[in-house]
């Protein structure tokens, strides 16, 4: 090849041919080292902005969260739609409501409040948190109910007083739990709860509430009406006295020459049976002999009934033994007419003497109470009291201020209240004391050590009066609100209420029975039309 050839020849050739020194080799290797540095760098690059997608995703999930508590639907009611937030708010209401109303009772309900509510079962496929929050829902059409309908007639509440005297006890509530008040309302209201978003919700319970009041007032009949209403049923109202003397059944406790035949059965109960009851069931021979040897000794029990008998004294027909009532409240009775009762469940037999039937016109009595937990807290009521100006408005600004929460009821107060009612015989004997007159106030305390501080207000109207006058207006108001409510419909289309799926579940399945009913009773109606045709 010629030099001038050798010119034109292709370079890929030239390379090609050219020899790799220790130097090429060393630049190509880092050549490559390069290029892997790139390709991993491009990598972790990509890996890392992935990385940061998903811490981000889990940072921002938490405000996103909460976003939704605070903002999202949750259910509607009455056309108005409710959070998380303010569902839990009346959940909690609720459910703390009920554990403190019936605490002596919540382990015969078989519910155990320190647990998980939605593992506990109510009833059927219902747990304990199913009926909560059936209960809630209720709760709030209730409300939603009655604020659309105080806005409809313009009605008009200042809370603010109402809501400052409830903070400051939340606040207090919070320093004696040794909590910050965040921290107390989380724990009484939900997760959620802070002060600023719970008081909507507060000043609409207390707008609702005076706005309920207005509507007892207002529903309160006349003297008429209540005259009318003792008059058209004396027997619901009026009370009776009586004797009465109780004769049970002596019922053998082994068997009698009147025993049923035993048949011959294995005694000894099989491994892994629980043992049977071996109390004696005696039988009906035995116990129709019982019963007829305890009915001669009633007989007997009538002429010294006025004696021996136990004295019951003004009872109403409600509170009566079924068994003896209609005799006792019949217009036929006079004084010191008897008779002799079966009771066939009990196995017993009653003797009673009728006394007299009247109307209970006995005064009945208004006083405000306010609970002390120490004789030194009920003290220290009593010296706020004269403090502040010991009249029965200063009683009233502390039952719903300062001591909102040892209050009985809205400014302490208690109506109606009769020497027959179920209170402590102490405060009933306090009130019902000779000379007792308006604006006394004292503190009294139970024989188990329980401090009331009272402040009398004064002498109600007779016993029958109130009670007619409570029937009317209760039955008015709860005629009322239950209307309201028809027309508050629930709306949960994201299924957050397990008790409305079961509900409708338990709907559908008794309007598929009712129709296989209706079905088989038209197929009974037809065969038997065929039969009578033939």
């Amino acid at each position: 090849m010629s030099k001038e050839e050798n010119k034109n020849a292709p370079a890929t050739e030239e390379k090609a041919e050219k020899v790799m020194t220790k130097y090429d080799r060393k630049m190509q290797k880092r050549k490559e080292e390069k290029e892997k540095e790139e390709r991993e760098k491009r990598i972790m690059t990509g890996v890392g902005i992935a990385v940061l997608v998903v811490a981000a995703c889990i940072v921002l999930s938490f405000p996103i969260r909460s976003y939704i508590t605070l903002h999202k639907t949750f259910i509607t009611v009455g056309g108005e739609n409710l959070t998380r937030v303010e569902f839990d708010y009346d959940y909690l209401t609720v459910v703390n409501n009920y554990i403190s109303s019936y605490s002596q009772y919540l382990s015969w309900f078989g519910l155990d409040p320190s647990k998980d509510l939605s593992e506990q079962t109510y009833s059927g496929d219902r747990t304990w948190k199913d009926y909560f929050e059936e209960m809630t829902v209720d709760s709030i059409r209730r409300s939603k109910a009655l604020k659309a309908d105080a806005k409809k007639a313009g009605f008009e509440y200042d809370v603010t007083q109402e809501y400052n005297n409830i903070l400051e006890q939340q606040k207090a509530n919070a320093q004696a739990s040794g909590v910050t008040l965040k921290k107390y309302l989380q724990a009484n209201f939900g997760d959620y709860a802070t002060q600023q978003r719970i008081k909507p919700f507060l000043e609409e319970a207390i707008y609702v509430n005076a706005y309920y009041k207005q509507l007892s007032e207002d529903k309160t009949p006349s003297e008429a009406e209540v005259t009318a209403k003792y008059e058209g049923d004396k027997r619901s109202y009026d009370s009776v006295d009586y004797r009465i003397t109780q004769v049970d059944a002596e019922l053998p406790t082994e068997p009698t020459e009147l025993a049923d035949p035993v048949e011959e059965t294995e005694t000894d109960a099989e491994e892994g049976e629980e043992e049977e009851d071996t109390t004696y069931k005696p039988s009906q021979a035995e116990i129709d002999k019982a019963m007829a040897d305890a009915k001669a000794k009633a007989r007997e029990a009538r002429a010294f009934v006025k004696q021996d008998g136990k004295k019951v004294t003004n009872i109403t027909y409600s509170s009566t033994n079924s068994i003896i009532r209609d005799w006792l409240f019949d217009d036929a009775r006079f004084a010191g007419e008897t008779k002799v009762f079966e009771d066939a469940d009990l196995h017993c037999y009653y003797v009673v003497e009728f006394e007299k039937k009247y109307r209970n016109d006995d005064p009945t009595a208004k006083v405000r109470i306010l609970v002390a937990d120490t004789e030194n807290e009920a003290n220290e009521i009593m010296n706020d009291w004269r403090n502040t100006g010991a009249t029965e408005p200063a009683f009233i600004e502390l039952a719903n201020g300062k001591y909102v929460e040892n209050s009985v009821a809205e400014d302490g107060l208690l109506e109606n209240i009769s020497r027959d009612d179920d209170l402590y015989v102490e405060l009933l004997d306090w009130i019902f004391a000779d000379g007792r007159a308006v604006g006394d106030c004292d503190v009294v305390v139970t024989e188990d050590i329980a401090y009331f501080v009272v402040y009398y207000s004064g002498e109600d109207k007779p016993v029958w009066y109130n009670t007619i006058e409570n029937d009317i207006r209760n039955a008015a108001l709860t005629e009322y609100v239950d209307a309201l409510k028809e027309g508050c419909e629930v709306s949960d289309p994201d299924k957050n209420l397990n008790y409305l799926v079961i509900k409708a579940k338990e709907e559908a399945e008794a309007a598929e029975a009712e129709a296989a009913e209706a079905a088989k009773n038209e197929a009974a109606e037809d065969a038997q039309s065929s039969e009578e045709a033939e």
